[in-house]
């Protein structure tokens, strides 16, 4: 036997990552990017599982990096999502420009990070795209990096473009 993966099994991946999208509000168009599900596909799944149309996220995703710094909390949040992004290899481990692969593994290793960052953050509000969002941008490294706090070393997420120091908010003279 090779390591050739059975279609039925990537077949059946792929309609479990859907689920997973699905059951994170991940938009249609984020659903069919990871699994390669068509729009009528992901309908009828939707539909034999009892989404309804008021538990869907619709519209554009998000695009600013803004709302990772809105909050202190968000901070943290968002902080602690590119540590495990980090962790669970889906984001490069040097900023090189890199774009994301969109495939099945890495969809599945977002949800991972994603469910790991809801449990220790459940009141963020940080949606599945947000952490896309946070992926894409430090795979790019232009303006998100992961760096760490001048005060005490813990990771934290850098705006490059601030005039901020790069301090956590934990007492080390943060805001």
């Amino acid at each position: 036997m090779g390591d050739v993966e059975d279609p039925d099994d990537r077949n059946l991946r792929r309609r479990l990552l859907a689920r997973r999208l699905v059951s994170h509000r991940a938009r249609t168009q984020t659903v069919q990017l990871f699994t390669g599900l068509s729009r009528h596909q992901l309908e009828t799944l939707r539909q034999r599982w009892g989404v309804t149309a008021e538990e869907r996220h619709r519209g554009p995703s998000p695009t600013s990096f803004t709302e990772f710094f809105r909050t202190s909390r968000n901070v943290q949040a968002a902080s602690a999502a590119a540590v495990l992004c980090r962790l669970v290899d889906a984001i490069p481990s040097q900023a090189s420009g890199q774009d994301i692969s969109l495939s099945l593994e890495m969809g599945e290793r977002l949800c991972f990070a994603y469910e790991a960052l809801q449990a220790c953050y459940p009141q963020a509000g940080l949606e599945f795209e947000h952490l896309l969002l946070l992926v894409t941008g430090l795979a790019e490294g232009t303006c998100l990096r992961l760096g760490e706090c001048r005060g005490c070393g813990a990771s934290i997420l850098v705006d490059t473009l601030s005039v901020r120091d790069s301090l956590c908010l934990a007492g080390c003279g943060g805001d």
